[in-house]
């Protein structure tokens, strides 16, 4: 094998080993991945080599991964960020919202989906399923087929796939939700003591909910049942509280909120990040809810000026290093406010228009270096 295909394989394998594989207190592994990742894309990757240049970063000056340059996700928006042609993606994944008008969608081009999936399964599995049981998945979200560009639209297929029984299905096209047919899946559920999982974006369940509060509908799901829900309500529905969401989870639905897992990602991250609740619950170890991170990620919280790096416990712009983007961009830069924690860490929200104006010069500083380098 040459030195990107050892590379490769490297990442797989610590994927494969899974979510509690190493101790979170070695740093070793990762650095040592991390620092030849960077080295690879620094070569391979003109535009990201001159923006590193600009800050007088190269890989023989990096010395750790807490040093790596992290691209902020909004230069995605405005150039392919890749290591290969990209005309060569074998799928492109793009952020949600219009083509038209000023406003661009973010763009992520996969090389390989099965490393995407190498980082979604055992991720996924830990935290959603670890009692490795199938049972029926009831996706309030768009078939793959149908969003085909949607990262989320895939990692919810590949959830039916890996984990659902034959009854899963779909519950929402473009149409909208079918909160009728969703109710009736819920009382079989129930009269077969079946327990399910229910998966879909957060505005899908509050609009579910509502539909059940004006039907006078509720249950008591059975034991073992679950739910994932991921992004937000705004805009689109009302809004609700996180502590609320959980409430009216266990009122209406019978599923406490332990069995409640929330997933944090972004197109432009190959990795995702899930709430600790229900895997904690299932070894009876019990923990405040918190995302966690896993062994071929790490996480920082850095200030939104100056981007060092925030001691723990201190508010400031969530920053991650992200393995499965082997063949894009490693250190990606956020504009999601956070706090780190124990293993992980918690989402506090999006900063402010005055929080974010280093993303903007750095943002800058990508668009710079592709004009002074033909990139």
């Amino acid at each position: 094998m040459n030195e990107i295909e050892t590379l490769d394989f490297e990442i797989r394998a610590l994927m494969k080993a899974g979510v509690r594989s190493i101790d979170p207190a070695d740093d070793s592994l990762f650095n040592d991945l991390a620092l030849r990742t960077f080295r690879y894309q620094w070569q391979h990757n003109l535009v990201y080599q001159r923006y590193c240049e600009r800050r007088m970063l190269s890989p023989e000056r990096v010395m750790h991964w807490s040093e790596i340059p992290a691209v902020p996700t909004t230069a995605f928006k405005h150039l392919p960020l890749t290591t290969f042609p990209p005309d060569e993606a074998q799928v492109i994944y793009r952020t949600s919202g219009t083509t038209q008008g000023s406003e661009q969608r973010g763009s992520h081009y996969i090389r390989d989906r099965s490393l995407y999936e190498a980082s979604l399964r055992p991720n996924l599995a830990y935290h959603l399923f670890p009692d490795a049981k199938r049972m029926p998945i009831y996706v309030l979200f768009w078939q793959a087929h149908e969003l085909p560009q949607s990262s989320l639209a895939h990692m919810l297929s590949d959830a039916i796939e890996q984990h659902g029984s034959p009854e899963s299905r779909y519950v929402f096209s473009a149409e909208g939700l079918d909160s009728a047919t969703l109710a009736a899946a819920l009382d079989t559920a129930v009269a077969n003591n079946q327990p399910i999982c229910l998966m879909g974006v957060m505005y899908t369940f509050v609009y579910f909910l509502d539909w059940c509060a004006e039907h006078g509908k509720r249950w008591q799901l059975p034991k073992g049942s679950r739910l994932m829900d991921t992004g937000g309500s705004k805009g689109k529905v009302r809004e609700i509280a996180r502590n609320d969401l959980y409430a009216l989870y266990s009122e209406v639905l019978g599923i406490p909120s332990t069995m409640c897992v929330n997933e944090y990602g972004m197109t432009e991250l190959g990795s995702q990040f899930y709430d600790s609740s229900l895997h904690s619950a299932y070894l009876r170890e019990w923990q405040p809810r918190h995302k966690v991170v896993v062994p071929w990620v790490r996480t920082q919280v850095v200030d939104p000026t100056t981007f060092a790096p925030l001691p723990a416990g201190e508010t400031g712009l969530l920053r991650h290093l992200d393995l499965a983007n082997l063949y894009s961009v490693l250190a990606l830069q956020t504009e999601d406010l956070g706090v780190v924690v124990a293993d992980g860490f918690e989402v506090l929200g999006r900063a402010s228009g005055a929080e974010l104006r280093g993303c903007s010069l750095a943002v800058e500083d990508v668009l710079a270096a592709r004009r002074n380098g033909n990139g």
